[in-house]
């Protein structure tokens, strides 16, 4: 390394909330902690203060922007941050910034990793062309190894396969850790939730979409003998029509003293310590889904379908649960398991949750493996520049 720090940009849509948003923070993080100069650019938002205490610049460009008219313009406008930066590699982790900022990878001798946390559909041809951009990278990072599926699925082609590599979301271990949580905030998140006593508690913590898989869980716990509670975390946030269907539903089930709806929360490490059981019974496959990860490094049992992201992070009888998907007798079936389980048993998936998130899945190994695809990229860029120019200059 000729150059005393490298300099990282990554470059985002916002920096509001989500799991694409969080990486970015963590990862820059790492970044400052391993003598890394660290930039981002996005178009700002409430995350903006946590990223710049990680001791990261942001700049705020409109880098969101759909707009084809309006590219050039930011585009001159990220490459004057960029060369005053003297950036060493552009990380790129959504389409409309990598449409916009891609070309500057070759106009500035800098190499460009994308990565991708959402899952190429079969589509038609102008969402194929406006996906494959992120396929264009030195190196591709996929969250997932269902991402990774979803990717080969729609670009077969070796030159993007080998590009491919795997690099899951991390949870962190201090954050998810029940010794670091004080019991005065679980007792906070006890009240804001308003959980009744001896009666063990399910939690489903997601965004207000019906494909995260409400009524399916709606639908199960009506199928569930077993003494519960279930908090729907999130769905308060939803609009009038989403909360009164969800609420005609549980009504028309007979389960209106079993479940209710609530609003996020701004403490979920202190929420998930009150479950017992946390389901992420999304219909449509997720990408990652975290949220169990979360709950199983906290120690909790994790019950999904088993598609996706899920599959590759609980294992069925071990770790949580995984259900047919999108089956609802099986979720319920799970469901009740899960509930029927001796105290020993619990104990012991317990432990076998913390330590599997612990040795596969830790926000540490997350930012090592990025921080050395970054290096790696970088390495080779400079290797395979210089063999182009001293074969130029002999020819």
């Amino acid at each position: 390394m000729n150059k005393k720090k490298y300099t990282i940009a990554q470059i985002l849509p916002a920096l509001n909330t989500g799991g694409v948003e969080r990486g970015v923070i963590e990862i820059s993080k790492a970044l400052s902690d391993n003598g890394f100069n660290s930039i981002v650019i996005s178009s700002g938002g409430h995350m903006v203060p946590q990223l710049r205490r990680s001791g990261t610049k942001h700049y705020e460009i409109n880098v969101h922007s759909k707009n084809l008219l309006k590219w050039p313009q930011i585009r001159k406008q990220v490459k004057l941050i960029l060369e005053k930066e003297d950036v060493d590699l552009i990380h790129i982790c959504s389409r409309a910034p990598a449409w916009i900022v891609f070309p500057l990878g070759k106009v500035l001798g800098v190499p460009v990793v994308t990565s991708v946390h959402m899952r190429f559909r079969k589509t038609n041809l102008f969402k194929k062309y406006y996906n494959s951009i992120l396929t264009k990278g030195d190196k591709v990072i996929a969250i997932s190894k269902h991402i990774e599926k979803t990717i080969k699925e729609s670009f077969p082609q070796p030159s993007i396969k080998n590009k491919i590599t795997v690099i899951h979301r991390g949870v962190d271990l201090e954050l998810f850790n029940s010794d670091n949580i004080n019991p005065a905030r679980i007792i906070a998140q006890s009240k804001h939730l308003n959980l009744k006593d001896n009666s063990p508690v399910i939690m489903m913590a997601a965004r207000p979409a019906m494909w995260k898989g409400y009524l399916e869980l709606i639908r199960a716990l009506s199928l569930v003998k077993e003494n519960f509670q279930c908090i729907l975390i999130g769905a308060e946030n939803g609009s009038q029509n989403f909360q009164k269907f969800l609420i005609d539903k549980i009504i028309k089930l007979k389960l209106e003293t079993k479940i209710k709806l609530s609003k996020s929360t701004n403490d979920i490490q202190a929420a998930l310590m009150l479950s017992d059981i946390v389901v992420m019974p999304s219909i449509t496959p997720e990408p990652f889904g975290r949220i169990v990860l979360e709950a199983q490094a906290l120690g909790k049992i994790a019950i999904a379908f088993d598609h996706g992201g899920a599959s590759e992070t609980i294992i069925d009888g071990k770790s949580g649960f995984l259900a047919e998907p999108v089956k609802v007798e099986s979720l319920a079936e799970k469901i009740s398991m899960a509930l029927s389980l001796k105290k020993i048993n619990r104990e012991k998936m317990s432990e076998f949750s913390k330590k599997a998130v612990s040795k596969s899945f830790s926000h540490d190994r997350m930012c090592k493996d990025t921080l050395s695809i970054y290096k790696q990229c970088i390495l080779e860029y400079k290797a395979n520049n210089s063999n182009f120019i001293t074969n130029s200059s002999t020819k």
